[in-house]
């Protein structure tokens, strides 16, 4: 497990609450839904850097 880890709380709305069920099921049935939630959203924050650094080269 990984250590140094940090709790924190998110509120979601019932669409979201769906499709986090869906992928769950679907995708990550083998992984804990904090494992699911960490890579969702370490996916999330690589797409908004390679659309940053997308944006920085399009300005060059």
């Amino acid at each position: 497990m990984v250590a140094n880890l940090k709790r924190f709380t998110v509120s979601i709305n019932q669409d979201m609450e769906v499709d986090l069920n869906k992928a769950k099921k679907e995708t990550y049935y083998k992984e804990t839904q904090s494992e699911m939630l960490r890579d969702l959203i370490n996916r999330g924050l690589a797409s908004l850097k390679e659309a940053k650094d997308s944006n920085r080269n399009k300005s060059v």
